[in-house]
């Protein structure tokens, strides 16, 4: 008995050994298939190498990662690797992302091109600025200075009187104590109506008609905006007319990466309001973004209040490697009981919030719309296009538009026979206009060396279009919505102009 169970032990450790150095032979040939190399370079669609190319390679049929960066050369390399199928997948920042598969035996070589594929997108975000990015601001000719999304944000503006009073050089007059509509005016410069001003959105005119009658009486709440850029100096003439005292750009946001809601309710004393919303987000190749603001509120004086409503979206498409759209369409609505007129010392004694005026309103409707094209030609050279196109209704229907007009139907009306009759016999006039602007402007850049110095060259033109329809109606009483024409009005300009630097 003892001699079987000795025979059984001896037999179990005999085979342990035997398989313990059968496992050992069989790890020693497997480490000694293990000399297979991947080496291989990464390239533009040109031929350039990209140097900091982000290489994942992975096993098809086991787990199995490694990683790598090209070198200077675009160069890189995966040594001691067994036989097999893998896949090597190849990224870069402003390139696209490649997906190789690579049957490996002993050795190979392969050659990878991105092509630029983010580089569209990425200047569909950055063209809309006339800095470009951040780092672009030392290069613009003259005095350029942002307020980013961060500032707006921290500060907490109430509307862009407050924005744009933390740019130096920038003087901003209130008219009706909402700063609905800024007047705007830089070193020195009258801000009346912010003539001497133009103003961009997205690098776009903003204005109803910067051409033909650039008096501001149309001017978006701070809210759609997320940056704001203020150009002050000779780089401003390559954007349009009225430049004498500077550009100011109003930059809209882009669709987050991630679907994002986001809600604002703010209130206060005179019956004061804001509540706006918003939802955007990126999926695959298309973007979008959409916004709603509504702002009321009672002046300070008596019969003066506002309401104005304000929509913004935004959709960005990528077409493929090289081509990107971006649409975006506006749409801004404001009915105020406002007036010009203000008070006489007796009036003041009596009522320092008196306003007599109760019967001034001004309503105004406006519709915008961009498309914008992206093309990228090299890494280095792109084309952008935008096309753009606003409609602009302004009634503003008023008994007194300046001190001597008291009111302005005075001793012209046989029923208006002094302020008594204010607000019963006494007429009013409308001041009616209607503003439609079309336009295209392409803009080529291109960036180069000239031995070891940088250079970029810019060219561009545009083709810009504006009607205006002015109408003005005297009206019976002070409430009338129509009456007799005293002024009717049909201007029509048509703009070309184009740049080189």
């Amino acid at each position: 008995m003892k001699k079987n169970l000795t025979k059984k032990l001896y037999l179990r450790v005999f085979g342990g050994l035997l398989l313990t150095c059968l496992g050992v032979i069989s790890a020693t040939e497997t480490a000694a298939q293990k000399t297979s190399v991947l080496t291989g370079k990464v390239t533009d669609i040109n031929g350039a190498v990209i140097s900091g190319a982000e290489i994942v390679l992975k096993h098809q049929d086991v787990r199995f990662e490694r990683f790598a960066t090209t070198q200077n050369d675009g160069a890189f390399e995966f040594v001691n690797l067994g036989a097999g199928k893998y896949t090597v997948t190849a990224s870069a920042k402003n390139f696209g992302t490649i997906i190789r598969t690579v049957l490996l035996n002993s050795k190979e070589a392969i050659e990878i091109r991105l092509s630029p594929q983010a580089i569209a997108e990425e200047i569909s975000v950055t063209v809309n600025s006339l800095a470009g990015t951040p780092e672009s601001l030392s290069e613009i000719p003259g005095s350029i200075e942002r307020i980013d999304a961060q500032t707006l944000e921290n500060s907490r503006v109430f509307n862009f009187s407050e924005a744009l009073r933390k740019i130096s050089g920038v003087n901003v007059r209130d008219e009706e104590g909402f700063g609905l509509r800024p007047n705007i005016g830089i070193r020195g410069t009258n801000p009346t109506r912010s003539t001497k001003i133009l103003l961009l959105e997205d690098g776009l005119p903003l204005s109803y008609a910067p051409y033909g009658d650039n008096a501001s009486y149309y001017h978006p709440p701070v809210e759609r905006y997320e940056s704001i850029e203020v150009l002050k100096g000779s780089g401003q003439i390559a954007y349009g007319p009225q430049t004498i005292a500077g550009v100011i750009n109003y930059i809209t946001p882009n669709p987050p990466e991630k679907p994002t809601f986001n809600l604002k309710l703010e209130g206060g004393n005179r019956r004061f309001f804001n509540g706006g919303a918003g939802f955007g987000g990126t999926f695959g190749k298309f973007g979008g973004i959409l916004n709603f603001n509504h702002k009321r509120g009672d002046g300070s004086r008596e019969n003066t209040n506002f309401k104005l409503y304000d929509f913004f979206t935004k959709a960005t498409y990528a077409l493929n490697s090289r081509n990107a759209l971006t649409a975006k369409f506006t749409f801004f609505r404001e009915d105020s009981n406002l007036t010009y007129t203000g008070a006489t010392e007796a009036e003041f004694r009596a009522n320092p919030r008196g306003n007599i005026f109760k019967n001034d309103f001004f309503n105004t409707r406006r519709y915008g719309f961009a498309l914008q094209h992206v093309g990228v030609f090299t890494p280095k050279i792109n084309l952008v296009t935008n096309f753009y196109s606003n409609y602009f209704s302004r009634d503003w229907w008023r008994q007194s538009s300046n001190s001597s007009q008291r009111p302005n139907r005075l001793n012209v009306d046989p029923d208006c026979r002094s302020l008594a009759d204010l607000n019963t016999t006494c007429g009013n006039e409308g001041r009616l206009r209607d503003y439609f602007m079309i336009g295209i402007e392409p803009r080529l850049n291109a960036q180069f060396n000239l031995g070891k110095v940088k250079n970029e060259f810019n060219i561009g033109f545009r083709v810009h279009r504006e009607d205006q329809d002015r109408l003005q109606k005297n009206g019976d009483l002070p409430t009338s919505r129509d009456g007799v024409i005293a002024e009717n009005n049909e201007r029509q300009s048509l703009a070309q102009s184009g740049f080189v630097q």
